[in-house]
């Protein structure tokens, strides 16, 4: 699974204030990494707008609505929890969701 691939993510069973539901999530854990791992790191993804940085960024449309990359929602998953691929950001997304990572795990 390559860095920056949007995917369908089951994040059921989670506890508020936790995102819950199948939605699309950006995968932020390493290519390398990804090929050997059973798990992956995704940002989850909202159409909650509007984008605050660094907690929230746009970062294009998935699945026919705007979505914002959900920073504090970071998680790691099982890739079971995978439900099929939706796309990839763009090099300048993943980019500017790094620097928003960094800003907020600080």
């Amino acid at each position: 699974m390559k860095r920056g691939t949007v995917v369908w993510v089951d994040l059921n069973d989670a506890t508020p204030p936790e995102l819950g539901k199948v939605r699309p999530g950006i995968v932020v854990s390493g290519t390398t990494h990804n090929s050997v791992l059973n798990t992956v790191v995704i940002v989850p993804t909202s159409s909650l707008a509007p984008e605050i940085r660094p907690l929230r960024l746009g970062v294009g449309r998935f699945a026919g609505k705007e979505s914002f990359a959900v920073i504090p929602g970071i998680r790691q998953v099982r890739k079971g929890r995978l439900r099929g691929v939706l796309g990839e950001i763009s090099a300048g997304q993943l980019e500017q969701l790094d620097d928003c990572l960094e800003a907020y795990l600080r």
